[in-house]
């Protein structure tokens, strides 16, 4: 019989003084590696003298009263050490920080063994029906991890929902599929070695593991790096938090951004007017909302690359070289871009109220001040997502909503044709279509101007410079449909401003892609350039100068501007000052048209490039 079985007709149980043992080490180990950690009375932070000798006490006395009772022992070594190799491998391919640390993988471990434990206890062979999709995930959230450096959360889930079902499709390829089959197949097999393995076990040595293994997960937790803050975290225990998480924050969330855009009142319920301008001035105001563009990959901003070859040649070019993005995800930055909003909208409910909007849409304004307005969508504007339902809500003064069906190049046709209609009349113009949206395909793919370009989403290091390619390819397209709008106004008095809502992560900065960090850690968004450092400028013709001397001023003001940095709070009220609209909710200081303007203020990227830094 083996040394950790209870020993029957009196026996000694030889499990429960190894449970005291592994439990006491445990304790002292954490203690001699981070002894500073400990605290008298941290009872939460998993690093308390009082709570570990309270443990460590209760043990001593459950091991005291065990050893004539023989409730609990330790499963014998030739039933543990198959099952822990079992966890071994479910812990490497589940556990996405297993790589940070050895104690991170013992941790990780550790939470595996507990959980297993638990469940096999509570339920048996029933457990592995709740095992299985925990599995699953964890594989997931692991491969995620090691190519897009994401953990599960609710605004990755909300990403998701923001992407059109073409984009979604990039993501079923060949490999992907391959990968997930293999996965659930790996997940099966192993769960049913786990099945083997664990059954011949018995509830007093299964109970003496679990009790063992919580112990030591609460001893070893002051040997953890301070990246980790809690427990929960980790392992198992983090994947299921995370995914219970997303779910309930989405389900609470996906209404919410609508929800506040609804109830705010709409700025042309408020007296405004218009005294510079005229009915019939036929004036054009253009509010490009770009995709996904960062400044540093814009030729006229100084990037290598002559991605905007059209714009850097423009002599009328007023670009802002560093403007910082509102945030992450296209619908707030939405909300902050067309309404007075100002920034700190990650959270719509917990935003500071400084932050928050008072008024709705500035296309509003506009309408109620005589100007035809019509808006311009991409191929994917007419989903039911929630970004989407969103900018409708934000456009909804539209005169006339145009869509295209495939090539962002339509609209300019559309433009053509909008102009033709209003004749005299002055004109808003809303433009939003994908741009440079993942998976970075909306370019003339017969005629690239760098290669090779790749846009599909795939992250291994050999396919980087092809997919940058296809980034830069976009930022190209960009300029070349910018071209094209601008050559159907010429003659007309008009301002087309642009602003990109957010940027994104093309392999840089450690291997991070897309946006996934950024949702897991807003600060890394705000302080990096490439996610936060937006494509900002204006284009003024000069008919719109010669309309009033206080529009050649708003002109030149906005040419001293260019050096300041600025961010997406600025937009609405320029767009008024451009117009010399009077209204309530105008704030000089956040108008680029105005002398009173005063540079953005929030968080910014540390790491402005050299052509794009405040001392160039």
């Amino acid at each position: 019989m083996d040394v950790n079985d209870n020993k029957e007709n009196g026996g000694k149980n030889t499990g429960s003084k190894l449970l005291v043992l592994l439990i006491a080490l445990g304790m002292m180990m954490p203690m001699f590696c981070n002894w500073e950690q400990y605290v008298p009375t941290n009872l939460q932070g998993g690093a308390s003298w009082v709570a570990s000798g309270l443990l460590l006490v209760l043990m001593c006395a459950f091991v005291w009263v065990n050893r004539r009772k023989q409730w609990l022992c330790l499963p014998p070594t030739r039933q543990l050490l198959p099952f822990v190799g079992v966890c071994i491998v479910l812990t490497l391919v589940t556990s996405p920080h297993i790589m940070l640390s050895p104690s991170a993988f013992c941790h990780c471990l550790v939470i595996l063994v507990l959980v297993v434990t638990s469940l096999w206890l509570l339920m048996r062979r029933y457990s592995l029906i709740l095992l299985a999709p925990i599995m699953l995930v964890g594989m997931f959230e692991t491969g995620a991890h090691f190519r897009f450096k994401i953990l599960l959360n609710s605004m990755l889930l909300a990403e998701a929902l923001e992407c059109s079902k073409d984009e979604l499709m990039t993501y079923v390829t060949v490999t992907n599929i391959s990968m997930l089959i293999a996965g659930v197949a790996f997940v099966a097999g192993v769960l049913y070695l786990l099945c083997r393995v664990i059954t011949p076990m018995s509830k007093r040595s299964l109970g003496g593991l679990l009790l063992a293994m919580a112990a030591l997960l609460y001893m070893m937790f002051p040997m953890l790096t301070d990246t980790y803050t809690n427990i929960s975290h980790l392992g198992t225990f983090g994947t299921c938090k995370r995914s219970f998480r997303m779910f309930r924050d989405i389900k609470r969330a996906s209404g919410a951004v609508g929800e506040y855009i609804e109830s705010l009142p709409s700025p042309a319920e408020k007296p405004s007017e218009m005294p510079l301008l005229k009915d019939d001035d036929g004036c054009v105001i253009v509010f490009h909302i770009g995709e996904s563009v960062r400044a540093d990959r814009c030729g006229f901003n100084g990037y290598e690359r002559d991605t905007t070859p059209n714009l850097s040649a423009n002599p009328r070019l007023i670009n802002w070289e560093r403007c910082v993005a509102s945030g992450h995800t296209t619908v707030n930055c939405l909300a902050a871009l067309l309404t007075d909003a100002r920034r700190d909208l990650d959270d719509i409910n917990e935003s500071n109220q400084e932050m928050k909007a008072t008024c709705g849409s500035v296309m509003d304004l506009f309408k109620a001040n005589g100007f035809a307005v019509h808006s311009f969508y991409g191929a994917f504007n007419r989903q039911s997502m929630r970004a989407d339902k969103v900018l409708r809500m934000l456009t909804s003064a539209s005169d006339e909503r145009h869509y295209t069906n495939n090539d962002v190049m339509e609209t300019v046709e559309q433009v053509k044709r909008c102009l033709q209609k209003t004749g005299n009349k002055n004109v808003f113009m809303f433009i939003n279509n994908e741009g440079s949206h993942t998976h970075f395909y909306m370019y003339d793919q017969k005629n690239p101007p760098f290669t090779p370009s790749l846009h599909v989403v795939n992250t291994s290091p050999r396919y980087g410079d092809a997919i940058r390619n296809a980034y830069d390819n976009t930022i190209h397209y960009t300029d070349k449909f910018v071209h094209r709008v601008l050559e159907q106004l010429k003659g007309r008095p008009y301002v087309y401003v642009y602003v990109s809502d957010h940027g994104e992560y093309i392999g840089d900065y450690n291997g991070t892609w897309g946006r996934g960090k950024a949702i897991s850690e807003r600060s890394f968004f705000f302080s990096t350039q490439g996610g936060s450092g937006v494509s900002a400028f204006a284009v003024a013709s000069p008919e719109y100068e010669q309309l009033n001397p206080q529009f050649a001023q708003a002109v030149a003001q906005l040419k001293e501007s260019r050096r300041m940095t600025i961010g997406h709070e600025h937009f609405f009220h320029t767009l008024l000052g451009l117009v010399g609209m009077k209204t309530p909710y105008y704030n000089a200081e956040l108008d680029l048209c105005s002398p009173e303007a005063k540079p953005y203020t929030g968080p910014e990227p540390e790491d402005w490039p050299d052509y794009l830094s405040p001392d160039k």
